[in-house]
């Protein structure tokens, strides 16, 4: 148990509360205060599926539901209801309104019918989590700006951590109501945070071309408001994009330093150091262990787990593939680097265990099983165990790369199609091979938990050209598309060379589209020889997804049925609206 006074950070109280399981908040207004209240408890119980049971008590009876009680007899039935059910059954438990005074030191006895004394009794066994508020508002001060803005800045939290653990999937929901929380605020950083996010999140899930136009749109957005650190940000994950295709861009991450170290962010110009080091670690010559060092003393300045794990991942993969140009040389040289690297990746493990991060922890069981051949046989089922973990935040291109180490490289030398259809031609073409046959994964590929390519052809498919088939089409027309502005999407049935339509008139065939979300999509049908356009109107920010179904009319068969995310980000405060937008140059296939 522990004792926390005048909380004002949420995340700071998050920790607390998850590290402790109690948290005491006073110092604030009652409706600040239960409004801080209410957003940890949610951020924690949504994340750990838990229920959530609120009780309110203060300096009269009354005031806890029932008229006549005396604090003292208030205090003891909030106190029996917490002995029951909340005990054996692990939730969460929001007490408000703890009179003034009780909650300044935790007594050490109930003998003076203290409410947080009693509290504490009730819960020293439990598995919940325990939140506290007093009434004690002697600072007169404001915990929270207000409740909308309190829950936006709880949510972009909370999807942070989750694209910070490698489970983008998760952050998407939390983003659309921080957008949502944001707006009714009218809180122009707080949006311009919320587009980062969304750029950051689709940089993780491999959709460049989006992450780009986000980070972009992201970044403007910060300089409008005067938010360098979110500038910063910006920029370093604009470069960071570079790293997918293999050829990552130090100069760009360089600047992004710099920036952060302008805007006084320490934190920031930790991650950016770090990654401009990781994008020139490899290069002859370059003094990586002395960056790699420094890197790991700035994160150790601002408390960072996450950063720290990151350095030793990347600082013993360096030492793991290193051929004797650090200069320690011979056998004795070699198994000394193989020692330190295996510290170094022990210490990575216990770091990402610790900040809950199964996409770092993952990555370094991956590369210390097949840097470390003593460590990996050791446990029969390691390539499992990885996995597994791969499995549990949903990175399928994780496990292609356990599959990969597995099976060993293929007699033709071509990627397995669970990576060729995720990645880049130039990331692949940077994978090698040791002379035991153990894979050289490109750095980049942790980076990113790429999907699918839409339409790559499958390995049955490869002998059979595309030019015998049609394809479905789609293009977005309008750039960025926002809430409440129409932007319009063409479809087009696309004959190949061989096939009969490439030489004759599209038959009258039918487009019907389908909005899956908070949209209208107008008209319904389409006819594609007549060049079908439909006008797309998303109601809400976030990830929206269309249905499109091409049938023939004349035999009532559906040819083909395809589904399209479209990413809308939030619209400019501002008054101004688009006007008719042009088509763009070169327009994005959804």
């Amino acid at each position: 148990m522990s004792f926390v006074g005048h909380i004002r950070d949420l995340a700071a109280a998050r920790r607390e509360l998850e590290t402790r399981r109690l948290l005491v908040v006073g110092g604030a207004p009652d409706a600040d205060r239960s409004a801080f209240l209410d957003a940890v408890a949610r951020e924690v119980a949504d994340e750990a599926g838990l229920p959530v049971y609120r009780f309110r008590v203060a300096d009269a009876g009354e005031r806890s539901g029932e008229a006549g009680r005396t604090p003292g007899e208030a205090a003891d039935a909030v106190v029996e209801a917490c002995r029951g059910v909340f005990v054996v059954h692990p939730c969460v438990v929001v007490v408000d309104g703890v009179p003034a005074g009780a909650a300044d030191a935790v007594p050490t006895g109930t003998a003076d019918g203290s409410l947080l004394a009693g509290l504490i009794s009730a819960f020293a066994e439990s598995e919940s989590f325990l939140l506290v508020g007093s009434t004690d508002a002697r600072e007169g001060a404001s915990a929270l700006p207000s409740d909308g803005c309190a829950d936006g800045w709880a949510l972009l939290t909370r999807a942070a951590v989750h694209c910070d653990r490698g489970d983008p999937r998760a952050a998407g929901p939390l983003l659309r109501r921080a957008v949502e929380a944001h707006q009714v605020a009218g809180d122009r950083r707080g949006e311009a945070w919320v587009v980062f996010l969304y750029g950051r999140m689709c940089r993780l899930r491999g959709r460049a071309e989006d992450a780009r136009r986000l980070l972009h749109i992201a970044r403007e957005r910060f300089r409008a408001v005067g938010e360098r650190p979110g500038e910063a940000w910006a920029c370093g994950e604009l470069a960071r994009l570079a790293t997918r295709s293999g050829a990552p861009d130090p100069d760009a991450l360089g600047e992004a330093r710099r920036l952060h170290e302008r805007a006084g962010d320490r934190r920031g110009a930790a991650w950016a150091h770090l990654w401009w080091t990781v994008a020139r670690a490899d290069e002859p010559g370059f003094p990586w262990r002395e960056e790699f060092t420094n890197v790991q003393g700035r994160f150790h300045e601002v408390s960072d787990r996450l950063g720290t794990a990151w350095t030793l991942h990347h600082h013993a993969l360096t030492l793991a593939r290193t051929d004797g140009t650090d200069g320690v040389d011979g056998t004795a040289g070699t198994g000394e680097r193989r020692r330190e690297a295996d510290r170094l990746f022990e210490g990575a493990l216990a770091l990402f265990e610790e900040a809950d991060c199964p996409h770092g922890r993952a990555w370094t069981m991956l590369e210390y099983a097949l840097r470390s051949p003593a460590h990996r046989f050791l446990n029969g089922e390691w390539a499992a165990e990885i996995r597994h973990v791969f499995h549990g935040i949903g990175d399928e291109a994780g496990e292609a790369w356990v599959d990969l180490a597995e099976a060993g490289p293929s007699p033709d030398g071509e990627p397995p199609y669970e990576l060729a259809c995720r990645y880049p031609t130039a990331l692949l073409d940077t994978l090698g091979w040791t002379e035991a046959g153990e894979p050289l994964i490109p750095r980049a590929a942790r980076d990113t938990q790429p999907e699918p390519r839409p339409g790559f052809p499958r390995p049955g498919d490869r002998d059979r050209p595309d030019d015998s088939r049609a394809h479905v089409r789609l293009t977005l027309l309008d750039d960025v598309p926002v809430p409440d502005v129409p932007a319009r999407i063409a479809l087009q049935v696309v004959p190949g060379p061989g096939h009969p339509w490439s030489t004759a008139p599209l038959p009258p065939l039918t487009a019907r589209a389908t909005s899956l979300g908070h949209a209208e999509i107008d008209p319904a049908h389409g006819v594609p020889a007549d060049g079908a356009e439909f006008r797309f109107t998303p109601h809400r920010p976030g990830s929206h997804r269309l249905r499109f179904t091409v049938e023939d009319p004349a035999t009532g068969t559906v040819l083909q049925q395809i589904e399209a995310e479209i990413d809308v980000v939030p619209s400019d405060p501002g008054p101004h609206r688009p006007t008719a937008p042009a088509p763009r140059p070169s327009a994005r296939r959804a």
